[in-house]
């Protein structure tokens, strides 16, 4: 049987050694982090959808650049692809939304690599490759292999 399918998209923005990613709680208990996105609204496009998430779930206003990665996800309600893009930071500071409490993510912030030691990170290429390579305009796009995830 087909599941329904979901274009996401999602922002990896960097200022100086540090990334922007939300905090939620996974189903077992823990938490995780990942960069802010979501899907794709009717009426919008990749890169309007990553300019209104992350402003969403952040308050940080930003400008997609160019895409990173290309994830395909297996979820239990639906197949999602999912474009990553590198952004730059164009206005506003991380602070706590509504739309981000409504969404259940518990924290917004500027991390460090040293502060994702031993959390779970999302895309995982932020953990597997160093930061100035992603952000080198050198990079190729790497579309990720298919992976399960439970939400």
């Amino acid at each position: 049987m087909s599941k329904p399918h979901r274009i996401a998209a999602g922002g990896l923005t960097f200022k100086d050694d540090m990334v922007l990613l939300v905090r939620y709680r996974d189903h077992h208990g823990g938490t995780f982090l990942v960069g802010p996105g979501g899907g794709l609204e009717d009426d919008e496009s990749v890169v309007q959808a990553i300019v209104r998430e992350t402003l969403e779930e952040t308050g940080v206003l930003v400008r997609p650049q160019r895409v990173l990665l290309i994830e395909d996800l297996i979820c239990s309600q639906y197949k999602m692809g999912k474009l990553w893009m590198l952004c730059d930071v164009v206005a506003g500071d991380v602070r706590r939304t509504a739309a981000a409490e409504l969404e259940g993510i518990i924290h917004a912030g500027w991390f460090t690599r040293a502060q994702l030691a031993g959390e779970v990170v999302f895309p995982p290429p932020l953990m597997q490759y160093n930061w100035d390579q992603l952000r080198s305009e050198r990079w190729q796009v790497v579309c990720l292999p298919s992976r399960k995830t439970d939400f």
